[in-house]
């Protein structure tokens, strides 16, 4: 099995090379010839100076082109460092300014959606992506062993701004490997790709996909509506979602917007990034019986972890499965230490293949998270921050979060990136962010602050910075002026307080949320 870019490139050109493999504009693309495109964009990329271990920023559209760029910089040894097309202009400064990256290949299609490009900008190499292509293939590349850093993907941490955190090439083509052996990809699928490639459940599609030279579609969707039709235009076998989107499919079922038709071509599709809700995958079951749920757990810093086998999820729903081939899942009490062993519940510590580099440049956040094994050896694993249970079986079922992160709709938020959109802003005293239950979307976020109850124009004025600064998945759905913040008896805003004053307004019928 291919263990590095380079060998992924020579595989699937020479297992699948005349397979069709995705699309460009209006043009079908061979696998060969996206392979190709690969190589060509990475000589383009060579002869701008990008050398092995330089950051090259990629903020496309998510399309073939952007996958191109992502495996081109992989190719020749760089760090690709895809962004998010939600981000907005704080959040796209944050990350070119913490990756400081050689170059940054953007297009006016992408950067239309930014307030001040020029100044997000500015003190950037950039490259039009218009300018990546016609070039000829160097085939002279020294091939980038696989503990080579590949990609730098961007989270939210508990505090604070995004971190990177750095894949190797080795840890993404495991992590293919394992996935597309047990959804037992073939040539014959055809996976239709909702999620960000700056999202590695994401970016994992694109390797999966190439590695079997099954076909791979990348699109954008507004809603259910249109997601009918991307089904009915496509006909996938594969889909993968964030329980947001399980949501939203079970409410197109239920609501006929999409039928027991759309779902027709369907053979699986998985879900991570938080608990399916138990209506939906009811819903989801009763409408295609014949698609098989998985149900997957991960996180950036160990990518995949666990999966449950379909045929376990109708007795075992709430339960993410079994540990991977190659990974070990263990269980450490949060007050002492210790390794748990059988049936119990514990922080999860994710160990094995797929466990990531470390965090960018941050070495106290690394020092946290990335920690040595506790049952010693020497090795590095990740503490998740998830209260976990095991049964006896071995089976795991997600309890909390042991630490203060939000997950909205799948994505990871820092209370306090919420909070910086405020900084400067007249009127706006002490500040709270935290989380609401919003069931399968994850969490609702609210945010409070001192300032004047009554005052509707500064209520207004808080929302607009919001919406401007924030990606749309991180603008508050409550927002609550107070004379002053209740506080616990050492000083830290009381939350639990908060939600209680919250309760009269948190079904949004209150004007003043």
């Amino acid at each position: 099995m291919p263990c590095s870019v380079a060998e992924l490139l020579a595989y699937a050109s020479e297992r699948h090379g005349q397979q069709r493999f995705c699309r460009r504009g209006d043009a079908h693309c061979t696998v060969g010839e996206f392979v190709l495109a690969v190589r060509r964009v990475g000589s383009v990329l060579r002869s701008r100076g990008v050398e092995a271990g330089d950051r090259v920023a990629i903020l496309l559209p998510r399309s073939t082109d952007e996958a191109v760029a992502l495996l081109a910089t992989m190719w020749i040894g760089g760090m690709a460092v895809p962004i998010h097309g939600k981000l907005k202009d704080d959040q796209v400064r944050h990350v070119l300014g913490d990756a400081a990256p050689r170059l940054c290949i953007t297009s006016a299609e992408r950067t239309v959606a930014l307030r001040d490009p020029a100044a997000v900008l500015a003190g950037q190499q950039v490259l039009d992506e218009a300018e990546l292509w016609g070039a000829e293939a160097d085939e002279d590349v020294p091939a980038a062993l696989p503990q080579a850093p590949a990609v730098l993907l961007y989270t939210s941490g508990s505090t604070g701004r995004a971190k990177g955190i750095v894949q190797t090439q080795g840890n993404l083509l495991a992590g293919a490997g394992l996935v597309a052996d047990y959804l037992g990809l073939t040539r014959e699928d055809h996976i239709l790709v909702l999620l960000s490639l700056s999202f590695d459940y994401g970016l994992n599609q694109l390797l999966t996909a190439l590695l079997v030279g099954c076909r791979w579609t990348a699109v954008d969707h507004l809603g259910v509506g249109e997601l009918a039709s991307l089904l009915e235009a496509h006909r996938p076998t594969g889909l993968a979602g964030v329980p947001s989107l399980w949501h939203e499919v079970a409410a197109g079922l239920t609501g006929d917007v999409l039928t027991d038709a759309h779902g027709g071509s369907l053979r699986y599709i998985t879900n991570s990034g938080g608990a399916l809700g138990t209506d939906d995958l009811r819903t989801i079951r009763r409408r295609w019986p014949h698609v098989s749920v998985y149900a997957m757990y991960g996180l950036t810093e160990a990518f995949r972890s666990a999966y449950l086998p379909p045929e376990e999820l109708d007795a075992h729903p709430d339960s993410f499965g079994y540990a991977l081939d190659g990974v070990e899942l263990l269980l450490v009490s949060p007050d002492d230490g210790r390794v748990l062993l059988g049936p119990a519940t514990g922080e999860l510590v994710h160990a094995g293949a797929l466990v990531a580099s470390g965090y960018w440049r941050r070495p106290e956040d690394d020092a946290v998270r990335f920690r040595p094994d506790p049952r010693g050896g020497g090795g590095r694993v990740v503490y998740s921050g998830d209260l976990v249970r095991r049964d006896e079986a071995g089976r795991h079922y997600f309890v909390s979060r042991l630490d203060r992160m939000l997950k909205v709709h799948g994505h990871r938020i820092s209370p306090d990136e919420v909070l910086q959109a405020l900084d400067g802003l007249p009127g706006v005293g002490a500040s709270c962010a935290f989380g609401l239950d919003a069931g399968a979307n994850g969490h609702r976020i609210a945010l409070c602050f001192v300032g004047d109850p009554q005052d509707a124009e500064l209520l207004a004025a808080v929302r607009r910075r919001c919406r401007a600064r924030l990606p749309s998945y991180m603008v508050p759905a409550v927002v609550r002026a107070f004379a002053a913040l209740p506080h616990t008896a050492n000083g830290k805003v009381d939350v639990p307080a908060l939600c209680a004053m919250l309760a009269p307004c948190t079904d949004g019928t209150s004007p003043t949320c």
